[in-house]
Parts: C-alpha cells; structure tokens; sequence
C-alpha cells in the first residue's frame, strides 16, 4: 500500500515539477544553486579531467607491501586503507591474473570511502540495501574478517548476478545475495540490522566524467524524481535499522535535493541522530554530510550522510563457518536448494527476502556426482584437501583450460593454489590433473 501511494504521489509530483520548471533550468544553474558560484565554477572545470581509478585490496590473499612490490607506481588512498589509485595506461589490473584470483577490486576511488567511513563489527547484521555491483558489501566483508552475516540486496535480477561472480572470485563467505523490492518486504524486518548502507539510486551526475549518457540524460526533473525514490528508501532503512544502529546514506550526484534535502527529511521524520564524520581536506561540506567532488578529490563525485537510531540492542549470536570436511551433506550449516548446497554463517530468519544466492555455493549434486563449485574453493576448502602448488605456468595453463600432467602423491580431490592462494578445487590420479575451472571464465594469460 505505502509504495501504490509513493508511486502516486511521485507521478503527481513529477508533472508539478515539470510544469514548474519546464525542464528549462541547466545542470550549471542548478549547481550554483546547490554549491554557489565559486565551488560550482571549480566543479565544472575539473570534469574536463581525465577519470582516477583505484583498487581495494584483499588482504586475505595479498598484502600492502605484496602489492606494491608488483606494482610500484600506484598511489595509496588519502582516505581508505589497503587501497591504491593507479593509472590505467599503465597497469591493467583488470586484466591481471591477480584479478582472475580474487586479490583485489577494482572500484571508483570515491565510491569505496563509503564503506571505509563505516565502523564494521565481526558481529554484525548488515544490509546492503542496493548493493550491485558490490564494492561496498565487498568491503564490509573484508572489515568483518568474513564473520557476521551481510545480506546484499539488488532490484536488478542481472546486476545481482555480477554481484554474485564478485564474490565468487574474492572468496567471500558471509555474503546472502537477495533480489527484493524492499518496499515490500521491509515491515517484516523492523529494528533488525546493525548497520544499514543504502548507496542510493540517483540522477548520477557525479559520473559526468565517466559517461557523456549521464550529461545528456541529466534534468531537473530527474532529479526530482529520484529525490522522491530516495526520501521512500532512506525512511524504509531506518524502519529496518536496530536501536544503536547505523545507517549510511550515499548517492554519486551533485544536487543539494538528492543529498543534504533527503538527510534532512529523515531528521524532520523520525528520531535519527547525525553522526560527525570527521573532516578531512578531500571532503567538501556545504550543509550536513560529505562530499567527494574532483574539484577537492582525485575521485567522481559523491555524498556521503550517516545517522544513529536512539537506543541500544543485544548482540547477535552467529553460527560461524570456519571450515568443511569433504562431505559436507547434513551439516548444520549447509543448506540443500535442489541439487546445490550452500554454506552460511546462520544468525538471520531470511523467510521475507527473495534469495538470489544463500552464501558460499559449495556444489552441485550430479546424479551420484557431487561436483565441488569455485565458491568454495577460494573460501572454506583449504582445511579440508591436499593441496598442490602450482608454478606460474601450469596457473596459466589451468586458467585456459588445460589439463595438468602433474606426478603427485594424491588421489582424488585436491585444492590447488597459487603462492598459497586458492585456485580451485580439482582431480587427480597422481599424474594427471583433472581440469573443473569453470568454462565461462577461462581465458588466456
């Protein structure tokens, strides 16, 4: 009922606007308005810049100093530990093999400050609640040390999907992947999760410098619209957010509506406490909250508000995964869906979501086969296999497909690894290596 009436008033409101405005208003006037002359003339200078990127590492699998000895000429983060800025004319990290093993994420420098502002615990129940492609839910994971539980939510059935290969290659654990319009479900979850992160659909002008879609597609209108989007969400995180909570709220556009305005909605309309972030010379603050714009940082633009729910609320009890013997069938925290078992740390009743992914995939059960999935080889498989090191080239060749001719003293399943790194859970005979990488991701170094 409360979304047939947002929508509504939303299409009421949209026509108000347009005849308002008559979609006449530039994005250089309406930026005046929501930063003033100086900073908007600033702004719109730095847009003819070239884009920065940066990478999040996995310290998992690779440490700062691991890194940088590989690739020197990348610069630490200002603001986000274990995270470089780097130049993509000269290294593509994409298309490293390094990638291919989940030793980092490739994300916008200013979209990763997000998560790193947030105060993760190892006990914590959080939602993502628009969370594809997932650098935020990525990050959190790797601050909760894979513990807690994260249940990282999309409307987009195909963008949850690149979620979901994300956390496959990184090795994540304690990730439910969820496809729910939360406007339909969230009354089922009210005071439930520590710490809400709400990266919030928007205009997107804060990636004018990556997309000449966005500066064409840009009006005032839209802004409003998505104004309206955000004002429905952010009141929904905070009817889901546990007393003593956080919430996060982010959007990559420039306009004061979608940003200061929504945080100060929630204030107006509800009991929400705003929690200081601490200033730092990268951030631009014109009312309450951050920003991140190219004028005063490296990275696209983004704002960045978080709020505290009154109150205070027990600890969460979580039945942690920290490893599986071979069979794994019956185990308590193993759940069966057809033919594939997953594996997750237990600690939420998940009835209301839609389930995209529950966890770790740890296989699938192929008449009287049971076929271990990559999943979980990169997270939980290391304690319960032989392991066989493999040299850069028989990596390679594993990556592209091939068969390993291999003597070795196994029989049977074995996890292969990579200067210790999960590869991926194979066959051998003691002389021949079986090849199960998955076909749709191998490629050629």
């Amino acid at each position: 009922m409360l979304s047939q009436i947002m929508y509504l008033y939303t299409f009421i409101f949209e026509i108000y606007i347009a005849l308002l405005y008559n979609n006449s208003m530039t994005f250089k006037e309406h930026l005046i308005n929501s930063i003033g002359d100086s900073e908007a003339d600033l702004l719109l200078n730095s847009l003819s810049k070239k884009s920065e990127h940066a990478v999040l590492l996995n310290t998992n699998k690779i440490s700062d100093e691991e890194f940088l000895k590989e690739f020197p000429l990348v610069k630490p983060h200002p603001i986000v530990k274990h995270a470089f800025i780097y130049d993509k004319e000269t290294y593509e990290l994409g298309k490293h093999i390094y990638h291919e093993l989940g030793y980092y994420y490739l994300q916008e420098p200013s979209a990763m400050v997000v998560s790193s502002l947030i105060d993760f615990k190892e006990d914590d129940l959080v939602l993502d609640m628009c969370a594809a492609p997932g650098g935020k839910s990525i990050q959190a994971s790797f601050k909760m040390n894979d513990k807690g539980l994260i249940i990282s939510n999309d409307l987009s059935f195909s963008r949850c999907g690149l979620l979901s290969n994300n956390l496959e290659r990184l090795g994540i654990g304690n990730v439910i992947i969820t496809n729910n319009d939360l406007s339909k479900t969230y009354l089922k979850y009210e005071n439930t999760f520590d710490k809400i992160v709400l990266d919030a659909p928007c205009s997107g002008s804060g990636m004018f410098r990556k997309s000449d879609t966005m500066i064409n597609d840009w009006s005032i209108n839209k802004v409003y619209k998505y104004q309206e989007i955000q004002k429905e969400l952010i009141l929904i995180a905070y009817y889901m957010l546990k007393p003593g909570g956080t919430l996060s709220y982010s959007t990559c556009s420039y306009s004061k509506e979608e940003d200061e305005d929504v945080a100060h909605y929630l204030l107006e309309n509800s009991d929400a406490e705003l929690v200081n972030i601490p200033s730092d010379k990268c951030f631009y603050i014109k009312d309450i909250g951050i920003r991140l714009m190219p004028s005063h940082f490296s990275g696209e633009g983004q704002y960045i508000v978080q709020f505290k729910k009154p109150g205070s609320s027990k600890i969460n009890e979580f039945n942690h995964i920290n490893k599986f013997p071979q069979l794994v069938k019956g185990d308590k925290d193993v759940k069966r869906v057809n033919d594939y078992l997953f594996a997750v740390n237990n600690g939420l009743d998940i009835k209301g979501f839609n389930i995209y992914r529950y966890g770790v995939k740890v296989g699938e059960f192929k008449k009287d086969i049971f076929k271990y999935d990559l999943h979980y080889a990169r997270s939980y498989a290391k304690d319960s296999f032989d392991i066989i090191e493999l040299t850069l080239e028989e990596l390679k060749k594993y990556l592209y497909g091939e068969q390993l001719n291999k003597i070795n003293p196994y029989k049977g399943y074995v996890l292969l690894t990579y200067k210790k790194t999960a590869v991926d859970i194979a066959k051998t005979d003691g002389q021949v290596i079986k090849n199960y990488y998955p076909k749709g991701l191998r490629k050629k170094f």
